[in-house]
Order: C-alpha cells, then sequence, then structure tokens
C-alpha cells in the first residue's frame, strides 16, 4: 500500500534561506522516499522521489536524477542529485551560504543519510534474501550549469549486494521492487562497458549505450524496474585459462615464423651469384625432362641472344640481383633501368652499385646524362665514373 505525501509549493527560494541548512541537513530522512525503497511485499510504503523536501516544507526540486551504476560482482554505486535552479542573485548567494556550511562538516549531512540508507538496504537485504550492505557514503554541493544555473545537491554511497551475477549475465531491480518515480524524477541504470543489455522492464523512455532511463511520473508494477545485461563478446564466457592459452600460442606461432625467416634470410644472404645460376640451370634441366637444353632451342635456358632468365629475388643478397640482371641484359645497362626492374628508389639503387663498384665486381660510365653500368669483363665504351658520377666519357661526347 502506497503512502504518498504530498508537497507544497512555496514561490521564494529566499524566503526559505534560513532554513536551507536543515532542509538539506534533512533530505536523508525523507530519502527513503526517493525510490531507494522495497516494494509493497516488504510492507514499506514508497513515495515519489520529489518528495524528500516535503517533510521541511521549504522547497521542491526543479529536478532529481537517480543514478545506479551497477558493477559486474553485482555491487552498485547509487547517485542521486537534487537540482535547484538558481534564477535570482539572493538565491545564488542563499546556495553559496549552503555550501559553506557543507563544506564545513559534511559528516552532519552524510551522517544521517548514511543512517537511512542502511534502513533502506537491510529492508531490501530480508526481501531478496541477499546480504547487502552501505558504505563510502558521501555529499557535494556544486553549481553547474545545464543550460541554466543550478545549485546541485549530491549524494552518492556503494550499495553491494544490489543485483545478482548468474553465469555472466547481471539482474538487477529486484532489491527496489514497486518503487515509483514523481514527475521531477528519472531513474538511470547502467552496466558494466563490457556488456550489453538483455531485457529491460518496463519498457525504458530511453536506451543509451550502457545504460537505460526511465522519466517519471512511472509507477512500477510488481517485478519492477528490472533489467539483466549479458558479456557483449563469447570471449568473455570462455573459461579464464582459455584466452591465456590461446596468447600463448600465438606467441609459439610468431616465434616460428620469426626463426624460419631468419634461417631463410641467412641461406639467401650466402648464395653466390654462381650458385644461384647452378640452381636455376638445374631446375630448368628438371622441368624440361632432363634433356640438355642446347637440344631443343625451345626449352633452351635464356632467349635467341643469350639473355640469362631472372631468378627469384628472394633467393638473391641485392648485389646479386644487380649483377644478375646487367648479366641477363648482356652486361650493360643503365642504371636508372635497374632501379625501374628491381623496383628501388634510386638512393637504394646507388647505394648498391657503388658498394659493387668499390669492390670491383661493376664498372660504370656516363652516357649522356646518365650513368650506364657494365660488368668488368664487358668493357666501359668511356670512362669511368667516379664516386660522385663525376667524369667524362668519350661515347656521350660523340652523341
Amino acid at each position: 500500500m502506497r503512502n504518498d505525501l504530498a508537497r507544497p509549493r512555496v514561490g521564494s527560494f529566499v524566503q526559505r534561506t534560513t532554513v536551507l541548512t536543515a532542509l538539506v541537513c534533512c533530505l536523508a530522512v525523507s530519502l527513503l522516499a526517493v525510490g531507494l525503497l522495497v516494494g509493497a511485499s516488504t510492507g514499506v510504503a514508497g513515495v515519489g522521489a520529489g518528495d524528500v523536501f516535503a517533510q521541511q516544507e521549504e522547497i521542491d526540486p526543479d529536478d532529481v536524477l537517480i543514478t545506479a551504476d551497477v558493477n559486474a560482482d553485482g555491487d552498485a554505486v547509487w547517485t542521486i542529485e537534487y537540482r535547484v535552479r538558481l534564477s535570482t542573485s539572493d538565491e545564488e548567494q542563499a546556495f553559496e551560504e549552503f555550501r559553506t556550511d557543507l563544506e564545513a562538516n559534511p559528516e552532519a549531512y552524510t551522517d544521517r543519510f548514511r543512517g537511512r540508507m542502511e534502513t533502506t538496504v537491510n529492508e531490501s537485504a530480508i526481501a531478496t534474501g541477499r546480504e547487502m550492505g552501505v558504505s563510502n557514503v558521501s555529499v557535494t554541493a556544486e553549481r553547474r550549469e545545464i543550460p541554466q544555473e543550478y545549485g546541485v545537491v549530491t549524494y552518492r554511497f556503494h550499495w553491494s549486494g544490489f543485483a545478482t551475477v548468474e553465469d555472466g549475465r547481471i539482474a538487477a531491480g529486484d532489491a527496489v521492487d514497486g518503487m515509483f518515480l514523481d514527475e521531477e524524477s528519472s531513474l538511470i541504470v547502467s552496466w558494466p562497458d563490457s556488456y550489453e543489455l538483455d531485457t529491460a522492464s518496463p519498457a525504458p523512455a530511453e536506451t543509451r549505450d550502457g545504460s537505460v532511463v526511465w522519466v517519471g511520473p512511472v509507477d512500477f508494477a510488481g517485478g519492477e524496474p528490472r533489467i539483466s545485461a549479458v558479456p557483449d563478446s563469447a570471449l568473455n564466457s570462455l573459461p579464464g585459462w582459455l584466452p591465456v592459452l590461446a596468447v600463448v600460442g600465438l606467441l609459439v606461432v610468431l616465434g616460428g615464423v620469426l626463426a624460419y625467416s631468419r634461417r631463410d634470410r641467412a641461406g639467401s644472404e650466402s648464395t653466390t651469384p654462381e650458385s644461384a645460376a647452378a640452381a636455376s640451370d638445374d631446375s630448368a634441366e628438371g622441368e624440361s625432362g632432363g634433356d640438355d637444353p642446347d637440344d631443343d632451342p625451345d626449352d633452351a635456358d635464356g632467349d635467341e641472344e643469350g639473355n640469362v632468365p631472372p631468378v627469384d629475388a628472394e633467393l638473391l643478397s641485392n648485389e646479386e640481383q644487380v649483377l644478375r640482371l646487367i648479366e641477363r641484359e648482356g652486361g650493360r645497362m643503365k642504371q636508372k633501368r635497374v632501379a625501374e626492374e628491381l623496383d628501388w628508389t634510386a638512393a637504394k639503387t646507388s647505394q648498391v652499385v657503388t658498394g659493387l663498384r668499390d669492390e670491383g665486381d661493376l664498372d660504370g660510365f656516363r652516357l649522356g646524362r646518365e650513368n650506364v653500368l657494365s660488368l668488368p669483363d664487358h668493357g666501359e665504351g668511356g670512362d669511368t665514373v667516379d664516386d660522385d658520377g663525376n667524369g667524362e666519357d668519350d661515347e656521350a661526347g660523340r652523341e
């Protein structure tokens, strides 16, 4: 059976300034009526959230926002915000005086609040058969623009055992069964980020990402409000050791791939042009059925001009790729074309070519505005360029 309190409305905040401190100090006296209530099954009367101010007959809050932030273990952090619009300078001054008193002696406000909340939570524990408790009670007062200027008094506390958790599913609401919201009040119930909403009853006014909202007036029937949330991915429902095993397996696979890659790279760097060419020739001979390439021009290694076929770049070092390419082109090739054929940058090509020339494995000369590379036994056809690409070229001059 409900015992809804009538709430007188007073027009001026200033007229109530002298008792503002006593009013907020007694917010907790009526907080049993905020909706943190057990329903008719427990015999506790329920009243609207705004009625928290009725016993003082001094002020009506413009808005009351009740939030239950449910954790994965079933505990919840409850927050109750009482918002009063500050429309005049006198109202602002009155609120500042109250805030000063609150900050000077917060225990005077939290002690009575805690006592009332412990009464409410104990009634809920009896109704649900679960162990519950109240802790971390606090109160603050601040001015906030939402968007108009408001004075906001906020009570916060930790409610252990508020919800049930079974097989990963969070079920909340039975601890406040049959509560109701008046026209100034709203209730928000939220759940952890790793969960998603399964059901909500009755249908909320708004469903957000991670929470639902009921906006008063709402008279919850027996068995309401209710929400259930479940893990939003299959990974959360796996045994605790399974994700660890998956990570270990991934590391083992990556280690094997890395070891194979290093071994393959070491083998590539140890391959000489002669051995790579021999391997290529052996492969070509095997594919042709063991016949001598000279006996069948169609299957011969190389084209009609005797050029050497390309070899897989992964089997050759950078230097070997350059030498192989120039050999395939008849022993002489423009440096710019080498870069294009190997899909290298000009800087990388120049670095590799310079190393080959320093070792005597490659010669170079200028032809017009371009560098021409040649194998030592092929002949230069002009003066060899120095490391900076300078030098004269008789053949270029003749052009």
